[in-house]
């Protein structure tokens, strides 16, 4: 039976020290001699180094230099060879990570399309307590800036999108406590748009003081 390279690497060191002890015997105390040349090497310690040097790495001979994997300490230069039973241990560290591939440029969104101002149309008006003059050219006037609130807010969904707008008009003739009481296909943020927009705009001379104004004022989409 062959001795694996290891083990005889140590049984030979072994043989070499007890060579060495015999030759020194003389010169050793009385009863030194008798105690070294009845020494022999343990067993277990030989099994032990034996499996250390086995992990160990093996000399350069054409193969892999650690075929079941090596544990490595890149700071002091540490690499110790896996056994066959701790090739797929739990406790290993995991493998170094290669760089991650570049990533791909991201494709700018497309910009929103600027929505083209839709059509507007002022209803006729209703009146409490009274009544105000040409109040739908009075608003008329204002209609390109209406349709700018409703454009730049989303535009008109469908085929057509409405505001009913309520105000006051006193004796200054403005329009005073605007409010949009119902809107349809267009956005909140229109609504809320077309009311700061008629605050406080010119309206007319009312007739008593104040005077409620309700006017619907109709957007379609320009086609």
């Amino acid at each position: 039976m062959s001795i694996p390279r290891p083990l005889s690497r140590i049984l030979t060191a072994a043989a070499v020290g007890l060579a060495s002890v015999a030759a020194c015997a003389g010169a050793a105390p009385p009863g030194a001699a008798a105690a070294q040349a009845s020494w022999t090497p343990d067993p277990d310690e030989l099994a032990k180094a034996a499996k250390d040097d086995a992990g160990a790495a093996p000399a350069d001979d054409g193969g892999p230099r650690c075929p079941y994997g090596e544990l490595t300490d890149p700071h002091r230069g540490f690499v110790r060879c896996l056994l066959p039973d701790e090739r797929d241990a739990g406790w290993l560290p995991p493998p170094p990570q290669g760089d991650p591939p570049a990533e791909a440029p991201r494709a700018e969104p497309p910009k929103d399309r600027p929505t083209a101002p839709p059509t507007v149309e002022i209803g006729a008006p209703r009146f409490d307590n009274g009544q105000v003059t040409k109040v739908d050219k009075s608003l008329g006037k204002h209609a390109a800036d209406l349709a700018r609130c409703v454009a730049d807010h989303g535009g008109v969904s469908g085929d057509a999108g409405s505001m009913k707008i309520q105000f006051l008009v006193r004796s200054r003739g403005r329009a005073e406590g605007v409010e949009v009481l119902a809107s349809k296909g267009v956005s909140a943020e229109a609504s809320a748009c077309v009311r700061v927009l008629l605050k406080n705009k010119a309206i007319g001379a009312p007739s008593a003081d104040p005077v409620g104004v309700t006017v619907v004022i109709g957007f379609k989409p320009s086609r």
